[in-house]
């Protein structure tokens, strides 16, 4: 590169030097012996922690070598470039177990199990799939139960596809321990030991790539937890399994980013080599314009990770940039892959001359495991509606963020839904380490806020003024800094912290009423609204505008399904809609409609209007609770054949356009 000192530190350039040193001579070696029955697996994490690779991200206190993500990143390129199953175990095991013993395990839990990892000295995993659970991980089957005579938890259950766990010393497992909530509210997770009875393998699977690497299928039966193995607290184990998805994402990307590197390599040297017609390959457009976009897609890899890189070693929020890093870089580390076979040739295709295959296979596995590719697509484009909504919530911003900050805390009840607040009774305390401290009361539907404390809260908010202000502002996103740590919500209800976000819109517009956003050609004026039913062609005005608002409650669904015959399970069913792409119900389209309808036959012309050829266009998904507003704009007049055309746009509660369209419609005729 011609610019990695722009990119990287000279401590890092330094650091990948000797990891590159290292890894050809400790690692290379071992990626033709890994596939072996004898391999020591155990040499290898030893190999790990005395060079100091198995505890990169731990403190020196635990054993660890307190370096930047990072370092972390270019260790996993660097051994990915010579074996990426070997890259494959390594964060197993000193990444996805030992960090979340790191972040949420008490000092005995870091002294017996996170010390040995960061050593080397013992390998670990982490379990999460179930042979029904995959990307959805709210749907987890696996138990937990609290038993009072022998006072420790005990686990039932099976795990599937998880990474060492065959060969582990210790795995971190997350159950369900309530039932009787949505599973996201009553998760846990447990630090177990794989030598206590009631763990069992049950197979290890045959992987089409990372050969060598153990991926087991494993059943707890009675499996008796000590309660000092709980890891964190009790049903918080999504937040757990949350926490470290992002700087997942970007260590699968250097894992994809190394897996590209030799084969590029490979390439070139191949092309530049390899004679045909009486001239190397290299000088035919067919095979150097493929090196051109096997470079174009390695470098725009590399600065995809490194972005997300540096946004999480200054602890910003970056769950779009962390998982557009992921997907580019393992879409594109099959791409490379395959022009490199593709560049040479026959030669590419066997074993016998190179590893092209091998690298191939390996790098098929990064558009599936840690989130697969379609998963990813679908938090992309809910991380752009999200950032729509708050360049949307900047207009707002400007007029408001003068607001003192009393007034806005005395504003969140605007923002309440009562809708989604049914059967919760809890005082949530708002903690501010540099003002007056606030408390929250919801009632069964209703909500109040006044300054105070209280020694008993359901739930505390702890933060800071200028961070909650920055939320209220929309400057700031509440699930992006609570992962970030910019705010610390402490509650022994689960439930309660799940339902919370959802309870409340916490945007600029609840801010001493301020209306909501609707794009200046739509937006509406009281004088240009006051339109009189039953108008006639020639009454109304190209350019008059009309609006309705309504709540898309379960009543508009059921309605809908029993005119239409049309019970989709998406809109009518809890449960299967949570296995989708969008995790929850969604409202039938045609609501939208039918609000644009209602504004047509009372508004624009009004009562005794015929209405027909009404075009919708979806663009975003409109849920139960939400908010919809419907704005009908008149665009056409044919007198002839006395009609009209309306086109409209419907917004949610956030100002998101969720649908448009037109439709044709008849006035009535006036003697």
């Amino acid at each position: 590169m011609n610019d990695e000192t722009l990119l990287y530190t000279k401590d890092e350039l330094a650091f990948r030097s000797k990891v590159r040193e290292w890894v050809d001579k400790e690692i290379k070696p071992l990626a033709d012996t890994i596939t072996s029955p004898d391999f020591d697996y155990r040499g290898y994490f030893k190999k790990l922690g005395d060079f100091g690779l198995s505890g990169l991200l731990v403190p020196k206190k635990y054993g660890g070598s307190e370096k930047p993500f990072m370092y972390q990143l270019i260790a996993g390129e660097e051994i990915s470039a010579v074996c990426p199953s070997a890259t494959m175990m390594f964060g197993a095991s000193c990444t996805l177990s030992a960090i979340p013993i790191l972040q949420f395990g008490t000092e005995e839990q870091k002294e017996k199990y996170l010390v040995p990892l960061a050593k080397g000295e013992k390998i670990g995993a982490l379990a999460i799939t179930e042979p029904k659970v995959g990307s959805d991980t709210a749907g987890m089957v696996t138990t937990a139960k609290w038993n009072d005579k022998e006072d420790c938890w005990v686990l039932n259950g099976e795990k599937r596809y998880i990474t060492n766990a065959s060969i582990a010393d210790q795995i971190v497992v997350f159950a369900i321990t309530d039932p009787n909530v949505d599973s996201r509210s009553g998760m846990s997770a447990f630090i177990i030991e794989t030598s206590w009875e009631g763990f069992k393998v049950e197979k290890d699977f045959d992987l089409m790539g990372r050969n060598g690497v153990h991926v087991t299928h494993f059943s707890l039966n009675n499996l008796k937890v000590p309660k000092e193995n709980l890891l964190g607290k009790e049903n918080q184990g999504f937040l757990i399994l949350m926490n470290e998805l992002d700087s997942e994402r970007v260590g699968i990307a250097a894992e994809a980013l190394g897996c590209m590197k030799t084969p590029y390599e490979i390439a070139v040297e191949y092309s530049k080599e390899r004679e045909q017609f009486g001239r190397p390959i290299s000088r035919f457009e067919g095979v150097s314009f493929k090196i051109a976009d096997m470079a174009v897609k390695m470098r725009a890899a590399r600065l995809l990770l490194i972005s997300a890189a540096r946004m999480i070693q200054n602890n910003m929020p970056c769950t779009k940039e962390a998982t557009i890093a992921k997907l580019y870089a393992t879409e594109v580390s099959l791409d490379v892959c395959d022009m490199a076979i593709q560049v040479c040739g026959g030669a590419g295709y066997v074993k016998n001359y190179y590893p092209l295959e091998k690298f191939y296979r390996d790098a098929r596995l990064g558009t599936i495991g840690g989130g697969t590719s379609e998963i990813l697509r679908f938090l992309i484009q809910r991380e752009v509606y999200i950032e729509s909504r708050r360049d949307s919530a900047a207009q707002i911003t400007t007029e408001v963020e003068d607001v003192d900050f009393d007034t806005m805390m005395a504003s969140i009840p605007n923002g309440f839904r009562p809708e989604r607040a049914e059967g919760v009774t809890a005082v949530i305390r708002f903690s501010f380490d540099d003002t007056d401290s606030w408390l929250l009361n919801i009632d069964n539907q209703k909500c109040s806020i006044e300054k105070g404390d209280t020694e008993s809260p359901k739930m505390t908010v702890k933060t800071n003024s200028a961070t909650w202000s920055d939320i209220l502002l929309g400057k700031m996103d509440a699930m992006q800094a609570m992962m970030a740590e910019k705010v610390v919500i402490d509650t022994d209800d689960m439930e309660l912290l799940m339902k919370f976000a959802r309870m409340f819109r916490f945007t600029p517009e609840i801010l001493q009423g301020v209306p909501k956003t609707i794009p200046k050609e739509t937006q509406v004026t009281p004088s240009e609204s006051t339109f009189e039913l039953g108008k006639s062609l020639d009454e109304i005005e190209i350019g008059e505008t009309a609006e309705s608002t309504m709540i898309v409650n379960d009543e508009h669904i059921d309605l809908y399904a029993q005119m239409s015959g049309d019970y989709n399970a998406l809109h009518m069913d809890d449960e299967y809609a949570a296995t989708t792409m969008f995790g929850k119900r969604i409202a039938h389209g045609p609501i939208g409609g039918a609000l644009v309808a209602r504004v047509i036959g009372t508004q624009l012309p009004g009562l005794g209007t015929l209405a027909f050829n009404m075009k919708v266009n979806f663009k975003a998904p409109v849920f139960p609770g939400d908010e919809i507003k419907a704005v009908v704009e008149v665009t056409e007049k044919v007198v002839e054949d006395n009609l009209c055309r309306l086109k409209f746009d419907v917004f949610n509660q956030d100002g998101v356009l969720v649908m448009d369209g037109y439709a044709n419609v008849m006035p009535p005729i006036k003697q």
